[in-house]
């Protein structure tokens, strides 16, 4: 007994070193970017970091105020809102027909949904930008809403299936004795109990519209710009505004901190229990 917790000592303390290095790894980007968007501009563009100093929200005051920050953060908010509802409201009956039908994940149509989450953005983008300024939906929110489309369904088709997959036909069967159809069980018996797997999906969905580069980059102009498009103005060939960057990199981050505290413990259940069916 004594050897067993001798030998398991050093084990111990060569896991918390091990996992103190990870969050020290993980955490430092977030903490350099916090820091330095509470930097004056004179200390944020000092090549060596400045780790004492006088915070001010400045940075985050001028972002409002020197630059039109308010639309692109609504745009943000209606691009990725907009592409999470449509994603679950797709996916969701997809997922219970493939799942109920009995539809294996490897056959055919997994490989479609997989071919079209792995699509190369680029090879959507550009030909999205000249079908859309074609048709009058350029530089707009709904031409975002429908080029994500496309790999959100997927990925969400693809993870909901696993979530249903796991909900007991019993389920089904009684709901039919009570007299409900296909869709009331779907929606008042599978869907709620999936509620894990929903938020797993809204959240992936929400972040990758969120943070999303390339297509606002190849599809808006100014008037439905997304954050991520803004923040990079700020990196001129002759201005740095660093600390100007950091703020927006922050407010960016601010929803999805959110999100997590709110869907956390349900995303990290759900991703659990989809990883083990």
């Amino acid at each position: 007994m004594r050897r067993t917790t001798r030998s398991s000592l050093p084990a111990r303390i060569a896991a918390y070193v091990f996992i103190a290095l990870v969050l020290v790894v993980f955490t430092l980007p977030t903490l350099y970017a916090v820091l330095t968007s509470l930097q004056p501009p004179q200390v944020s563009l000092n090549p060596v970091p400045q780790w004492v100093f006088t915070p001010t929200l400045d940075n985050f005051v001028a972002l409002f105020d020197e630059s039109s920050f308010l639309g692109p953060v609504l745009n943000s908010v209606q691009s990725s809102v907009g592409s999470a509802a449509l994603a679950l409201a797709i996916s969701a009956p997809a997922a219970y027909a493939l799942s109920r039908a009995g539809v294996s994940s490897s056959g055919a149509t997994g490989l479609w949904l997989l071919a079209a989450r792995a699509l190369p953005a680029i090879g959507l983008a550009v030909p999205a930008y000249a079908i859309f300024t074609r048709v009058g939906l350029s530089d707009t929110i709904v031409a975002l809403l429908l080029v994500y489309l496309p790999f959100n369904v997927a990925l969400a088709t693809i993870m909901l299936k696993v979530f249903i997959d796991g909900i007991p036909r019993e389920l089904d069967e009684a709901a039919a004795l009570d007299g409900a159809g296909p869709l009331r069980t779907m929606l008042q018996v599978v869907l709620p109990v999936a509620r894990p797997g929903l938020a797993s999906v809204t959240i992936m969905t929400f972040l990758f519209a969120w943070n999303n580069f390339l297509f606002p980059l190849v599809l808006t102009g100014s008037q439905s710009a997304t954050i991520p498009l803004v923040l990079q103005k700020f990196l001129g060939s002759y201005t740095l505004q660093w600390n100007q960057v950091m703020a927006g990199v922050v407010l960016l981050s601010l929803p999805l901190i959110v999100l997590g505290a709110i869907f956390g413990k349900y995303m990290v259940g759900g991703l659990a229990a989809g990883s083990v069916k």
